[in-house]
C-alpha cells in the first residue's frame, strides 16, 4: 500500500477567521476534510492562473 504522506508536503498557514467556519460547515456538508478542499482551492487558483498564460 502506498504511503500517501509522500505524495503530499506539510504547509501551515494562518486562515482569516471569516473564512473558517464556513470551510468547516463545507467540508462537513460535502462530507470531505478541511484539507481536501484547501488543496481543491489551491488546485483551481493554479489551474486559472495558468489558463491566463
Amino acid at each position: 500500500m502506498k504511503d500517501k504522506r509522500k505524495d503530499s508536503t506539510d504547509v501551515r498557514f494562518r486562515l482569516i477567521n471569516e473564512l473558517h467556519e464556513p470551510l468547516k460547515e463545507l467540508a462537513k456538508k460535502d462530507q470531505r476534510s478541511m484539507n481536501y478542499l484547501m488543496n481543491k482551492a489551491v488546485e483551481l487558483l493554479l489551474n486559472k492562473e495558468s489558463a491566463k498564460a
